[in-house]
């Protein structure tokens, strides 16, 4: 007995570390900063590419000192819930495992030192072969080889067509605070066998995960044809408008900045304190959460902007007891931890948030959790309105019966217009 109870610990033990890893995006070392992802040359576009097109993606950081490091990547094939795959490197990568980041650059006028690394893929040293999820992780040659950094982008190869739309007559009110959404998906010269457990579809609000929908059955099903309507997993916030501001020159402030200063060693901009936005809503034309790096007084942006602590403020008599408040969009890479939190001041009956940032313009929000566990909101920071312009990001992915991965066989982004 005592010897089953032994094996059975070593057991448990061998389990811990072989517990599926779920990837997001995301900085893991504090003098990493400004991860940025996207298709080159389109900033505002998804992290998606075409299979067996020339579509790029850029990958870059930045590395708070002029101290070269061995930088090294290494890529991941991913289930759709953005855990490792069944798949071995030599199934969905063509190249080699492991590269070096070779594309840097020391920053120039700044206060604050940096080196600017970038990476391109796929490149000649690393093509991808099947569709999916991906997380690229970087790593210090030099150091313990711990993640630093992960990057998270998809490939796709179009087999189905989507057809999407979004109405403010929502199954649970009208013309209020929710928007609702319906799809069709279509397969492009082949039927679907078993839909029900081969297809699996996650839709996004601006590239959010914490209201990701990922369970959702569809209300018609045909082997040519399956329907998604009335359902109220498609059922999101309106939510506002992001807010905005502006760093993009230490001279003056800029838009939603109070008072720019210098305390040494760092440039500082203090933002006009914020209220709850309940009155209504107002128009105003934002990125949807993103952030553009950029300043006013030297060229080019990637190595000669500047980095500015920034300070957020957001008055309210009493805290919120019940749950914390966070600050969301890309500037904390959309992630509800230790960094994103704002702390209540009582001194100054406000919750507040420092945070080191790049020369740019940004959006961002305020968002509720409740301790409890409940859905994270925007009800009762941002309100929630039935005409704000929202993205929503369609993805579908494929797995027939036998199937070892999940493929990435289709993709819409649908922008409301109301």
């Amino acid at each position: 007995m005592k010897r089953f109870h032994i094996l059975l610990i070593l057991l448990i033990v061998w389990q811990i570390p072989l517990q599926a890893q779920t990837y997001s995006t995301g900085c893991h070392h504090d003098q990493l900063r400004t991860l940025i992802i996207h298709p080159v040359n389109d900033w505002m576009a998804f992290p998606v590419l075409l299979m067996n097109s020339e579509d790029q993606l850029l990958i870059s950081f930045d590395e708070l000192s002029h101290d070269y490091k061995r930088y090294a990547y290494r890529i991941i094939h991913c289930d759709k819930d953005w855990k490792r795959s069944d798949l071995n490197e030599l199934e969905y990568l063509e190249g080699f495992p492991d590269n070096d980041i070779e594309t840097y650059e020391r920053s120039n006028n700044t206060l604050t030192l940096y080196t600017h690394y970038s990476i391109t893929i796929p490149n000649e040293r690393a093509q991808l072969k099947v569709s999916g999820n991906y997380a690229l992780e970087v790593y210090d040659k030099d150091g313990t080889g711990e993640t630093l950094l992960t990057a998270c982008f998809m490939l796709l190869e179009n087999k189905v067509s989507i057809k999407a739309s979004v109405t403010a007559s929502t199954d649970i009110d009208f013309e209020q605070q929710h928007q609702q959404l319906r799809i069709e998906v279509n397969p492009l010269g082949w039927m679907f066998q078993q839909p029900e457990s081969e297809i699996r579809l996650s839709i996004r609000q601006n590239r959010r995960t914490d209201n990701e929908v990922t369970t959702i059955e569809p209300s018609l099903i045909n082997p040519s044809l399956l329907i998604y309507e009335h359902c109220k997993e498609l059922i999101f916030e309106g939510g506002n408008e992001y807010r905005r501001f502006e760093i993009t020159s230490y001279k003056h402030s800029g838009i939603g900045v109070n008072r720019v200063s210098f305390f040494k060693p760092f440039y500082n901009a203090e933002l006009f304190e914020e209220n709850a936005r309940l009155g209504g809503y107002v128009y105003d034309q934002d990125q949807n959460g993103r952030y553009l790096i950029h300043n006013t007084d030297f060229e080019p942006d990637e190595t000669e902007s500047d980095y500015f602590l920034v300070h957020f403020s957001f008055p309210t008599a009493i805290p919120m007891l019940e749950g914390g408040l966070y600050l969301h969009g890309d500037l904390v890479e959309n992630r509800l931890n230790a960094n994103s939190k704002l702390l209540y001041n009582f001194e100054h009956k406000a919750y507040e948030k420092t945070l080191f940032l790049k020369q740019g313009s940004y959006n961002y929000q305020y968002l509720y959790r409740p301790t409890s566990g409940g859905k994270p909101s925007l009800l009762i920071t941002e309100g929630s309105y039935w005409q704000t312009e929202n993205e929503y990001q369609i993805l579908v992915y494929y797995r027939p019966v036998g199937g070892r991965y999940d493929q990435l066989v289709g993709f819409s982004e649908l922008k409301t217009s109301f």
